[in-house]
């Protein structure tokens, strides 16, 4: 999760990393390596909604709805980890749009 916050922030938000030719195959390749990592622990969930709807499916079976929540909840962890290393390595761009948003509101 981490890894594919910080891909797509990179690729898809950044002015200066942004390259709309590469959004398919950065993203994919995230989602195909975190998936090959994670798929026997997880079932392939990269998202926590996907964690918690399978989490939900399998409480009514045989699944342990507290660990599915768990992982969720880890994965929401992941994704403020990556904004904020996404803040910390691109944090000339980021100062640069909150004074340009300071300037337009004045």
């Amino acid at each position: 999760t981490f890894l594919l916050c910080f891909v797509v922030l990179c690729v898809a938000v950044s002015a200066r990393t942004k390259n709309p030719t590469m959004f398919g195959l950065a993203i994919g390749s995230c989602i195909t390596c975190g998936v090959n990592a994670i798929g026997a622990v997880s079932g392939g969930a990269l998202n926590p909604a996907v964690a918690v709807g399978i989490a939900t499916g399998h409480r009514f079976a045989d699944g342990s709805f507290c660990a599915a929540m768990t992982f969720g909840v880890v994965e929401l962890i992941a994704a403020v980890a990556a904004a904020g290393a996404f803040g910390i390595t691109h944090a000339v761009e980021l100062d640069k749009a909150s004074d340009k948003k300071v300037d337009a509101e004045a």
